[in-house]
């Protein structure tokens, strides 16, 4: 997804929102509905201006419905046909709406449908039709485009000539570029399974991104996003819930190193990782928490693992188990005294003696504690342990092993309602990993990241994330900080290995030795003065 550098609100807003902040906007610029159309139309017709010229596109055309979204049609074909647009040699406006379609056509799309009337008057070159088979059989691989039926209010499929215009354009072999939202698709719900949508290659989302964007269900359909800002405004007095991350907003959370520091300044992390037979989830869970900047890292696993981390990891300390094969029991007492922060789960397996010691961990330990892999699926398994959990903990479970925890989910909005309502209820830090991984907080609010690619869908990456996160509190960031600069770091590191490698050769072991570049990255943003306060 590209972010637009100049965005100053990263808010994921539902569309009674988003109509708020049209309102907004309109009222304290002040510019009209119009006005605001042609400044939307203007920005995506420069966009779609670069798209031909790159595609060598010879004909464009551009379906409208009957509301706004076809009012942001029509501008955007009647610049696309001015002399300043000249990379198309026609522009060709398909008209969908019903037989009274007319009848329901808003003010501003029947202002510029006139416009648009009055130019196929003079240029040979644009044209004017009313949906139907014929009107589109000749589109072609050379052909863009410009799906501009439905906005962002739609609520029920798509029927008659709008499911059949849909269709039309899914056959084609025509270039997509879906304005605000591909036709068909819900922005705040599922969309049904069956349901009409337009299959884009790229959605131009009007400066907000849509909630369905962030969701695997929607993959199909929106292709790349690009958010485009229309200087559009929220008003002071809105509340919104889930927001996106980006650099801006990251970077003002990282603290800059004091000058005469030393090992003890930047905290010790304790792991309780590894097992006999996963001894690596361990090395790539202590690994990362020292490229994270942590001080120190004690590793606390049984001898059968700790006899590899040495070799691999020499400036880790070896606190082993009693127990050969499996973690089963944990001095705190003696600990604590040194500890800053805690991390159990990646590789500890479910062993009757490592359930033992998690139920005595939360006995023991009253400060935020951060659980991922095994340690979640013991939980699962013993739900009502999850009221003991200290306040503020982060628990970094897949989509898997929330489900095991908070119930089944049909969808990625239930899965996201469900993450706020299992954050709320526990008081917990719930960072539930995926292609955008979501940051779901115990007041509610959800953050959802921008970095992060498919190649990172490996074994440890999640235990890389898992070291990091302890990383960051035991150097004395909060809970929430650490979350939020955690999953921002680790997603950007991947993201970073993609800048000279292909994202498919990628293992976990490869992202603590981009986490240096991506604290650069931070460092060196322009942007640090955020206006956002996690």
């Amino acid at each position: 997804m590209q972010i637009e550098k100049s965005i100053q609100q990263p808010f994921i807003l539902s569309v009674p929102q988003t109509r708020e902040c049209e309102q907004y906007t309109m009222r304290n610029e002040p510019i009209s509905s119009q006005d605001l159309m042609e400044r939307a139309g203007k920005c995506c017709s420069e966009i779609i201006d670069c798209i031909i010229f790159n595609h060598d596109i010879e004909d464009v055309r551009v379906f409208c419905g009957t509301g706004n979204n076809g009012g942001d049609g029509l501008v955007i074909a009647r610049l696309l046909s001015e002399p300043s647009f000249h990379h198309s040699p026609a522009v060709h406006v398909i008209l969908c709406e019903r037989d009274s379609g007319a009848a329901h056509r808003s003010p501003e799309m029947e202002t510029n449908l006139k416009r648009w009337e009055a130019i196929v008057s003079e240029n040979a070159n644009a044209r004017l039709s009313v949906f139907s088979e014929e009107v589109v059989a000749d589109m072609t691989s050379k052909t863009l485009v410009v799906d501009a039926i439905f906005g962002i209010g739609l609520n029920k499929p798509a029927t008659g000539i709008y499911a059949d215009a849909i269709n039309a354009i899914n056959r084609s072999d025509a270039m997509v570029i879906a304005i605000d939202t591909p036709s068909g698709l819900f922005a705040d719900m599922p969309t049904p399974a069956d349901a009409c949508v337009v299959m884009a290659d790229q959605t131009l989302s009007i400066q907000y991104p849509k909630l369905a964007y962030f969701l695997p269900d929607a993959l199909p359909f929106y292709g790349d996003v690009q958010i485009v800002n229309i200087g559009m405004n929220a008003p002071p007095e809105l509340v919104w819930d889930r927001e996106y991350l980006t650099l801006k907003s990251v970077s003002g959370l990282l603290r800059p190193l004091p000058p005469f520091a030393h090992k003890g300044t930047f905290g010790h992390g304790l792991l309780v990782a590894g097992s006999s037979n996963m001894p690596g989830a361990a090395i790539l869970a202590a690994t990362a928490c020292l490229r994270g900047g942590a001080g120190k890292v004690t590793v606390h696993t049984p001898a059968l693992a700790a006899q590899h981390i040495p070799a691999r990891l020499p400036e880790a300390i070896l606190d082993i188990d009693t127990n050969e094969h499996h973690c089963s029991s944990l001095d705190w007492s003696r600990l604590q005294k040194s500890i800053n922060a805690i991390a159990i789960g990646p590789g500890i397996d479910t062993a009757p003696q490592t359930v033992t010691l998690l139920k005595n961990i939360l006995d023991e330990v009253h400060t935020p504690t951060i659980l991922d892999a095994d340690a979640l699926n013991i939980l699962s398994e013993n739900k009502t342990w999850l009221a003991f959990l200290p306040p503020y903990s982060i628990l970094t479970p897949h989509f898997g092993e929330f489900e095991r925890l908070a119930g089944n989910c049909d969808n990625g909005f239930e899965r996201l309602q469900k993450a706020q309502s299992f954050s709320e209820r526990y008081q917990v830090i719930l960072v539930l990993k995926g292609q955008h991984t979501v940051i779901s907080l115990p007041d509610g609010k959800q953050f959802v990241n921008t970095t992060g690619n498919a190649g990172m869908a490996t074994a440890g990456s999640g235990d890389v994330l898992t070291g990091l996160l302890l990383s960051l509190m035991a150097q004395g960031y909060n809970p929430v900080e650490s979350a939020l600069l955690g999953v921002f770091i680790h997603g950007l590191a991947g993201d970073l290995y993609t800048n000279t490698h292909d994202p498919r050769s990628l293992v976990a072991s490869d992202l603590p030795l981009h986490f240096s570049d991506a604290f650069q990255q931070l460092n060196l943003s322009d942007e640090t003065d955020s206006e956002y306060s996690f």
